[in-house]
């Protein structure tokens, strides 16, 4: 049988959670979300060089950040995440 070889990439993550009150049962809402990427030689830039550890941990940050503050303004609208 043919040896099947497995390589484990670190992942960098981070969770965002909103919470809310739901305007008909009054009960506070929570909505949880992971943002992740891995580092691994995949994982390329614009300019097609590797990611590195630190770029990566921007990245996934910021898109944590940016669905956060999203996700809180759809809330002050009206928009309730179903």
């Amino acid at each position: 049988m043919e040896k099947v070889m497995r390589i484990m990439f670190d992942e960098i993550a981070v969770r965002e959670t909103v919470k809310w009150r739901d305007p008909k049962t009054r009960r506070i809402r929570t909505r949880t979300r992971k943002f992740f990427q891995t580092v691994n030689p995949f994982n390329r830039g614009a300019d097609g060089q590797p990611k590195t550890r630190e770029q990566i941990r921007m990245e996934v940050a910021r898109d944590a950040r940016l669905w956060k503050l999203k996700t809180e303004n759809d809330i002050r609208d009206g928009k309730f995440p179903g």
